[in-house]
């Protein structure tokens, strides 16, 4: 099987996505990939770490180009505005759509529906992974949509692009309900370490030594990356999961039983939820959500920073 392949979205996540694409579709000798961003001050230096693609001037080029698009878009409005011109792009060929963004299932739903009247598929695949494991191909890949089309795209995931594949069923929203679901378990965690982190900095615990029992007795990504980032109140957005990604996603999920007809009252999230947009109010939005923390401190008393930075 020949796959042509598109992708659109090239920031923290998609660049790395693509590039591996990229150099998979060279080994199996496919034909060039193309990518397009509204951003194209990067082309020069994408195209310096392979030589095997062709980034585009239009958007609509990407579509014409290839059988299978990827997208990996900030959030619903836009991608709702990136799929219209997409969608309006599809010729007489088959094409598959294949949408790493974080969306609401019922924005997942509507696009499907958007592709089916132009003749084409739209698959939910958003993707668990900060930009380290996109890099290295570690990702762990969700599917949500129709059969025939998760079964067309499936063998370019792995190892091209995912560790694993979890497929959320047939219908499209499941995939983006994955997503919330998951990051929702993260984002409690990520909570519960700035709680209990500012509460050891009242009493005058030692971060390095409470990291290390968190190192010890909770030896899972999450615990020890953003445990890590809080006992040295350090916040790099630049490779980690952004303030601004994971609020969107937090609202998105605390919206998520209504949006299937069953509201749900998730209070560790809109606690969260609260701490994140007192965190964006205080460093701005360019960091990574475990900045939260300084909220927690602040509510303690202490200076919300834990060493001088810039948001001071």
């Amino acid at each position: 099987m020949t796959y042509k392949i598109g992708y659109v979205g090239l920031g923290n996540m998609g660049t790395f996505i693509f590039l591996n694409l990229a150099r998979h579709a060279a080994a199996n000798k496919w034909p060039e990939p193309c990518a397009w961003n509204i951003d194209q001050s990067r082309y020069d230096e994408i195209r310096a770490e392979c030589h095997n693609l062709v980034l585009c001037g239009q958007l609509e080029e990407v579509v014409k180009r290839s059988n299978v698009v990827f997208t990996c878009l900030l959030n619903d409005p836009v991608a709702e505005e990136v799929y219209e011109k997409l969608f309006a792009a599809v010729g007489e060929g088959k094409v598959v759509f294949v949408d790493q963004s974080s969306l609401k299932p019922k924005t997942s739903m509507k696009l499907e529906a958007a592709a089916h009247k132009v003749g084409a598929s739209y698959l939910g695949c958003p993707v668990f992974g900060r930009p380290d494991a996109a890099k290295s191909a570690q990702l762990v890949q969700l599917m949500g949509g129709e059969p025939a089309a998760k079964h067309f795209v499936k063998p370019l995931f792995v190892p091209a692009v995912a560790k694993r594949v979890v497929d959320a069923g047939d219908e499209v929203g499941k995939g983006s309900a994955l997503k919330l679901l998951g990051n929702s378990m993260i984002l409690g965690v990520v909570e519960m370490l700035a709680e209990t982190y500012a509460l050891a900095d009242v009493i005058g615990f030692d971060p390095d030594v409470y990291q290390g029992f968190i190192r010890d007795f909770f030896p899972l990504y999450p615990y020890l990356s953003y445990g890590d980032n809080i006992s040295k109140g350090e916040f790099n957005g630049v490779g980690g999961f952004r303030l601004e990604a994971g609020l969107k996603d937090a609202r998105n999920a605390l919206t998520l039983g209504a949006d299937f007809g069953h509201p749900v009252n998730l209070p560790t999230i809109a606690l969260a939820t609260k701490h994140l947009e007192r965190a964006e109010e205080l460093c701005g939005n360019d960091v990574d959500w475990s900045a939260l923390a300084v909220a927690l401190r602040e509510d303690a008393g202490l200076n919300p920073f834990r060493k001088v930075t810039s948001f001071e």
